[in-house]
């Protein structure tokens, strides 16, 4: 190994992690704060302008009641749930409940777990290389596009990422202590991040399994220690599958999206399965959702005109701290770790059938872990082509990405930088070779080479707002495939709707009280019908309510999501779930609250009228000819008056 790398050099002050300190009130303990505050001002600086309807709705809805809470309720009347775990809502549902419902409620909760993942990343990559790649690894999950753009929504995806740094840090441990407790408290945290995301939290156990059996210790205990902390992490995260089973259908909400309103068949079938498309054409063995924002499944897609933006900066470079790793022999388990999990999840991201850009933002994890600790050991080894190829690596893709996206200025400007920094990192260490001593500026000149380009696309983040599919650096004004706010491909959102017992009882004001329940899942945008009018409406439905129980009922997810927060929470029925095709409420269930005045006005569509066709605001853009929801909609066509106010524009009165 002579040629690959030549006697360590004497260290300068400061150059290394240890001169750091690893207290947290050291200068490390101060720098990672600082690090945690930037994060923290990037991702919440100015987030109140900006958040998805859909999902503010679901917090919403959820805050009304704690049988709303547990089963996710998307609608204060708690008819439906979301089509998938309501985990990742539970804390912004908490926001909401303690400090009242605003933007910064349901989105400020996603920049504290962005933060927390970055602190969290530095004190695992600390116990990888050392105090200062600790706080390079943090930054590398600080300066993630995408990351920062999901961070700034109301997007779910940022307590997933938190859960997988948390994963990290307690697997770190398990790996260096060969511990069953912290194996145990790793499947934990795998589990909790089921409970966000799902099947994709399981990924990091084929990782975490093959890393543990390169420990040295018997293969008998390896194996009993997989077994247990296995058995124990599928037991917790199937912990609100089983509650939500054994809990009568007649007594709870609608399980939003599957054929079956059986939370199994939403999890792995739905949600599992079905993501990857393998789902029968005519949909008789299980419904499925592909979101269209990534573009065809390819060996290359994380590179694609979609992603290549907003995960892609540093995926090569995290395949050449692979390399380093493994040539510089670092910790075994710890190296397989770090690798199996990166390449699970890019082939994951890879294969999957359909997916939005967000979801990569978990890559954010391992890759920091890798990068971070391959450049603290080319230093520390003195490893000439390894301090040399991490930089230029990252520099030459920054500036490939840009030059294929020719509407970003900054960004070539940004990436041309990061070139020379580059060269004079290689500079530097070609000088400290020469000299024969390491300069803490290499360092720092390195660690600028490595991340620049990205951390211009995470700032310029700051001021594109987009939640309802976020995309880092401006994109969605440059019509990146997937990045604007409006969808023109793929389902959209469809209305929510449920078990139907009775309505909800309404007070003195006519406002009912929120039931059980939860929403879907806004995975697209349509045109709101409660849009521009959605004050004017909004006082003439509550002026010609007359104390039923139900507000209104709406035709199509977003529509209802609007009415909803428009209404402060106010009881309102979405007829047909999720993708419009949930058999609730039945027509027979429709025609009764009808006729028992539980209902009185329905939400015919952004266009104001009726169709047969599917929508934004109609049914919500996935077709549901043959479905419950166009039976309801022919028989308020049929037998409801179209309101003529000028207020009331697009609203039925299906008074008997």
């Amino acid at each position: 190994m002579t040629v690959l790398a030549a006697p360590p050099l004497p260290v300068a002050a400061g150059v290394t992690g240890r001169s750091w300190g690893s207290r947290w009130g050291s200068r490390w303990g101060w720098s990672v704060a600082a690090l945690a505050v930037v994060t923290l001002l990037v991702t919440g600086w100015g987030v109140g302008g900006s958040m998805s309807d859909y999902y503010a709705s679901i917090a919403l809805s959820m805050s009304k009641s704690w049988s709303n809470f547990f089963f996710g309720a998307m609608y204060p009347a708690g008819t439906v749930t979301l089509d998938k775990i309501p985990g990742p809502f539970w804390i912004p549902a908490l926001f909401v409940r303690v400090f009242g419902f605003s933007p910064w409620a349901v989105i400020v909760p996603n920049a504290l777990a962005a933060s927390a993942s970055v602190v969290v990343v530095c004190v695992t990559a600390r116990r990888w290389a050392g105090p200062l790649w600790g706080l390079t690894a943090g930054a590398v999950v600080a300066t993630t596009p995408i990351l920062v753009a999901v961070a700034r929504s109301n997007q779910p995806e940022t307590f997933f990422v938190l859960a997988l740094a948390l994963t990290a840090w307690a697997a770190t441990r398990a790996l260096d202590r060969r511990s069953l407790g912290w194996l145990l408290l790793a499947g934990v945290f795998i589990a909790a991040g089921f409970h966000t995301y799902m099947l994709e939290a399981w990924a990091v156990w084929p990782a975490l399994a093959l890393a543990y059996l390169c420990t040295p210790q018997s293969r008998a205990r390896r194996i009993w220690h997989l077994a247990v902390a296995g058995a124990t992490s599928l037991a917790l995260s199937l912990v609100w599958i089983v509650a939500v089973a054994l809990v009568p259908a007649s007594a709870r909400p609608y399980i939003g999206s599957p054929l079956s309103n059986n939370p199994w068949e939403m999890v792995f079938g739905y949600n599992g399965l079905g993501r990857l498309g393998q789902v029968t054409a005519d949909e008789t063995a299980y419904r499925s959702f592909t979101p269209p924002f990534s573009g065809s499944p390819a060996a290359l897609r994380l590179l694609n005109d979609a992603l290549a933006t907003q995960i892609g900066w540093m995926l090569p470079t995290a395949l050449v701290a692979v390399a380093v790793l493994f040539v510089l022999r670092f910790r075994l388990p710890l190296t397989v770790f770090g690798t199996a999990w990166f390449v699970t999840f890019a082939a994951m991201f890879s294969g999957v059938a359909g997916m939005h850009q967000f979801y990569t933002a978990a890559l954010a994890i391992p890759t920091a872990l890798l990068i971070g600790t391959a450049f603290a050991r080319a230093r520390r080894r003195g490893v000439l082509w390894a301090q040399l190829a991490l930089p230029a690596t990252a520099a030459v893709t920054a500036l490939c990405i840009s030059i294929a996206t020719p509407a970003a200025t900054y960004s070539l400007v940004a990436a041309a930088l990061q070139c020379a920094v580059a060269a004079v990192t290689a500079g530097l260490v070609l000088t400290e070779r020469r000299r024969g001593r390491r300069m803490p500026v290499t360092a720092v000149a390195g660690i600028v080479a490595l991340l620049l380009t990205p951390m211009v696309w995470a700032v310029v983040t700051m001021g594109t707002p987009n939640s309802t599919n976020p995309v880092a650096g401006g994109v969605a004004a440059q019509g990146v495939p997937g990045a604007s706010g409006g969808f023109g491909a793929g389902r959209g959102p469809g209305g929510g709707a449920g078990t139907f017992g009775q309505a909800p009882s309404a007070g003195r004001d006519g406002r009912a009280a929120g039931g059980a329940g939860t929403g879907g899942i806004g995975r697209g945008s349509g045109v709101p019908v409660f849009g521009a009018s959605s004050t004017a409406q909004l006082a003439w439905l509550e002026a010609h309510r007359d104390g039923t129980p139900y507000l209104a009922a709406a035709f199509g997810a977003q529509s209802a999501a609007s009415l909803i927060i428009a209404s402060d929470g106010q009881p309102v029925l979405p007829i047909g779930g999720f993708n419009g095709e949930d058999p609730v409420p039945t027509l027979a269930a429709f025609q009764q609250l009808i006729a028992d005045g539980d209902l009185r006005y329905v939400l015919a569509g952004s266009a104001g009228a009726l169709g047969s066709g599917g929508g934004a605001g109609g049914v919500g853009s996935g077709g549901d000819a043959g479905s419950t929801s166009a039976e309801i909609r022919a028989w308020v066509r049929e037998n409801c008056t179209a309101m003529t106010d000028a207020a009331a524009s697009g609203i039925y009165d299906c008074t008997p």
